[in-house]
């Protein structure tokens, strides 16, 4: 598919200390927040931002991630992050990110696929409808192929998360954000200093709101860590993450 008609964005980010874990690493969910920080700045000219989306009813809900991290970036050093909306369907709307250092040099790239929801209803509208600025992406028939994830038929943690007021975002449920700190959260915190992030795959299956009652299960297997969070019966998102030592 030609992305070359896509309009890109760009902004310089600097990414400060409290961004960073104990070890100096960026956080894998403030990398992701820059980024689609990013995305946000574009959606704003056209008012399709998260907030202008909400107050027309609707709402941006990611369904699905892959990220590559061949460098993470260092805390205080400026870098450029850009992104740009490749194309739509009926109901998906695909954007790439990417990041580079001020050489140009290639750091981190991102996948997504969105999609649009009534608020109220709770349902997926067409993006093509409600949209109309598609920032230059290419309308398509098909459907963007990522990664397979599976629930594990076995787990090495298990863990009850609590969800409150600061967790909730502006559709009404819980930032993807915290996500990510409960899975990180399920290693072995000396595993964790002693290696990096260098892909991951995640899909959200089905949103957690102020009274799910989440689960969170992990487990290990070599180099790879599989995270799932459940409410009851219900799987909410799942992930996997393949890690190198550093």
């Amino acid at each position: 598919m030609d992305d070359t008609q896509a309009e890109v964005y760009t902004e310089d980010a600097v990414f400060p200390f409290y961004l960073s874990n104990f070890t100096g690493d960026i956080k894998i969910s403030a990398l992701l927040d820059v980024m689609l920080l990013a995305s946000e700045n574009q959606l704003k000219q056209k008012n399709a931002d998260s907030v202008s989306m909400v107050e027309r009813g609707l709402g941006w809900v990611v369904t699905q991630y892959h990220l590559d991290i061949k460098q993470m970036p260092d805390v205080g050093v400026k870098v450029k992050v850009s992104t740009r909306a490749t194309s739509y369907n009926k109901f998906f709307f695909y954007r790439d990110f990417w990041i580079d250092d001020e050489a140009g040099n290639r750091m981190v790239t991102l996948q997504s696929a969105f999609v649009i929801i009534d608020i109220k209803q709770r349902k997926i509208v067409s993006a093509a409808d409600n949209l109309k600025d598609l920032f230059g992406s290419q309308e398509t028939n098909k459907i963007k192929r990522f990664a397979r994830l599976r629930e594990p038929k076995e787990f090495d943690t298990k863990d009850q998360q609590h969800i409150g007021y600061y967790n909730i975002d502006v559709n009404r449920h819980v930032n993807n954000t915290y996500y990510f700190y409960w899975m990180i959260d399920s290693l072995d915190i000396e595993f964790i200093a002693s290696h990096k992030i260098k892909s991951m795959d995640i899909k959200y299956e089905k949103e957690l709101n102020i009274h799910s009652k989440p689960e969170v299960f992990s487990k290990l297997d070599g180099l790879t860590s599989t995270h799932w969070i459940k409410n009851g019966d219900e799987l909410n998102v799942i992930a996997k993450f393949e890690w190198e030592h550093k």
